[in-house]
């Protein structure tokens, strides 16, 4: 039988990550999260309504929370919000209340001045329209994707121009973030066992300005050689569901409601 080397019989000490190697695992995982959700084509809830009619919804109801000056709008708005909120998945709510509490956390502290002088009226009012604003934009996110919101947009007959842009800026984020994503993971495997110099940062942004501007003028050459240009027509017909009417009712009732306690 053959003896092992010696080295295999020697205690080594394994080497601890860096402060900086957390910091940069942390910016993995959090470009990671982001990166997922832009690339995602089916909703957190699937929602019966269409995406139009959410699209409505959720600029209708973030101009009444905006606009209420009286507690009684905000509760009503509040409860029509928390209606369709307790449709979500356990998963969803759980980052969504933990959102909130963030939000609301931070919000208390920057009026804390204005409760400690003027009561708590005013930043009482204030907190409820920024815990409303919250509860609005995650139902929105979790029951529309990227994709559903350009052809949200198609649908209600937005200038070309503005949904185009809009829909190139979403896909070439994602490009932008696979980019930085992949620079990233080639720092952290060249330095392992060392410590990261955070000024490198900077060298991470150079050359990501300069690999993203190359794909940029690749990208830009293929469009048009694809004939992608602002001259074609494409128009999407506006879908009307049985969900969307009642949606519709419900949210003429809540703005006729609002108007009225105003």
């Amino acid at each position: 039988m053959r003896k092992l080397p010696d080295w295999l019989y020697q205690d080594q000490a394994t080497l601890e990550a860096s402060k900086s190697h957390h910091y940069l695992q942390m910016n993995l995982q959090t470009l990671r999260h982001f990166l997922g959700k832009m690339k995602q084509t089916t909703p957190a809830f699937k929602a019966k309504t269409s995406s139009w009619m959410r699209l409505v919804s959720f600029l209708i109801l973030a101009i009444l929370i905006t606009t209420a000056h009286h507690s009684i709008q905000l509760w009503l708005i509040g409860i029509l919000l928390l209606m369709h909120i307790a449709m979500l998945p356990g998963e969803v709510l759980l980052h969504l209340f933990k959102v909130l509490f963030k939000v609301l956390l931070i919000s208390t502290i920057v009026i804390l001045p204005s409760i400690l002088f003027q009561g708590f009226q005013n930043g009482g009012l204030f907190l409820l329209r920024a815990g409303m604003i919250v509860l609005n934009i995650s139902l929105f996110l979790a029951t529309t994707t990227s994709v559903q919101l350009v052809e949200a947009l198609r649908q209600l007959r937005v200038p070309k121009t503005f949904v185009q842009t809009i829909d190139i800026t979403l896909k070439y984020g994602y490009i932008l973030g696979k980019h930085l994503q992949q620079q990233i993971e080639s720092v952290q495997l060249r330095t392992v066992g060392q410590k990261v110099n955070l000024n490198l940062f900077g060298s991470i942004l150079g050359l990501l300005y300069l690999s993203t501007k190359n794909h940029t003028k690749e990208v830009y050459e293929a469009m048009i050689l694809r004939g992608y240009g602002m001259d074609t027509k494409r128009k999407e017909a506006l879908h009307w569901k049985k969900e969307d009417v009642f949606f519709l009712l419900e949210l003429a009732v809540l703005t006729t409601f609002t108007t009225l306690l105003g």
